[in-house]
């Protein structure tokens, strides 16, 4: 990935996971994250809390084993509830879509075509070994979705990562063709924003006391599911600053900050084989503060450019 000041970042990851069914009802599932990033060294610029001095640039490494799942599932007829660590999607992902989260979900197939999906617990992302302390927050949410068939579908849900409180839509249709579009709304009802504590728990700029909102929305053709499918995808986002308290819990976390994100992307994902895709991704946006609030040094909150550039190789068997 390179940015746009042209700093640029490695990324190896590989994930493990098994599962297996103990019987008619129950099943077992376990997986391993493994994680390793290199960035290029970055300039040298002036410290913020001392402007007579600066700061050397300097490469970064960091490495990560991350406990991906580790549950028990059970049946009960249209109802299947699993407890442990695990993953979870809401909606599109544009609040929650991560490994690793302490809870307890049901799922509840009410039809064919309408579902339930609930959860609860922590969000912690259970690492072990990483050089960070992170503090869990209580997480709990509700989904309905109703599939239209023929790939329609919409749904709703309503959400909380103390102590925010979400509600959201969203919904999937073909167009025309090869074409479909895909959206999602959120909004963030909590308007106290508590400043960041050392273990991580806050926000870098507070200040403003309002609602925060985002949406999605992306339009894309093709499709990238054997040898030879070619995806594009023009995205949109519109992501206040603040959000989330934690950005590393949506599923386009490699774009979404605590500063928020405004602009377009376009991806293109081609299918060298059945099982392994190569990608390439550039984004124009920026980022989208929220008036009133301010940084740690009292400084008020402005816009800054984000255009990044991703190339990656992905395999799946």
């Amino acid at each position: 990935m390179y940015d746009q000041k042209k700093h640029g970042t490695v990324k190896a990851e590989l994930r493990l996971k098994a599962k297996t069914k103990v019987d008619d009802t129950y099943d077992v599932a376990f997986g391993l994250k493994f994680k390793s990033t290199s960035a290029e060294p970055t300039e040298a610029e002036v410290d913020p809390m001392n402007p007579k001095r600066m700061k050397d640039g300097h490469a970064s490494e960091k490495n990560k084993v991350k406990l991906d799942e580790a549950s028990i599932g059970r049946s009960f007829g249209p109802v299947y509830v699993k407890l442990g660590v695990q993953s979870a999607t809401v909606g599109e992902g544009l609040w929650l879509g991560k490994s690793s989260l302490n809870i307890g979900s049901l799922r509840y197939t009410i039809t064919p075509l309408d579902s339930i999906f609930m959860g609860y617990g922590r969000d912690s992302q259970d690492y072990l070994a990483e050089n960070e302390k992170t503090q869990s927050r209580l997480l709990k949410f509700f989904q309905y979705e109703h599939d239209f068939g023929n790939g329609e579908l919409a749904g709703l849900y309503f959400g909380g990562q103390s102590p925010e409180r979400y509600v959201g839509v969203y919904g999937e249709t073909p167009i025309v063709g090869k074409f479909s579009v895909l959206g999602e709304y959120v909004h963030n009802n909590n308007k106290t924003k508590p400043t960041e504590n050392r273990n991580g728990y806050g926000y870098a700029a507070t200040g403003a006391n309002s609602d925060t909102a985002g949406y999605l929305l992306s339009l894309r053709y093709g499709q990238a599911e054997k040898k030879g499918d070619l995806l594009t995808s023009l995205n949109y986002f519109n992501v206040d600053q603040n959000l989330f308290m934690d950005d590393g819990y949506t599923a386009y976390d490699d774009y979404i900050t605590q500063d928020g994100l405004k602009g377009f992307g376009l991806v293109l994902d081609y299918m060298t084989s059945d099982h392994t895709k190569l990608s390439l991704e550039r984004y124009w946006a920026h980022t989208k503060p929220v008036a009133g609030n301010v940084s740690f040094d009292g400084k008020p909150s402005t816009e800054s450019p984000y255009y990044t550039t991703y190339v990656k190789f992905t395999s799946k068997f």
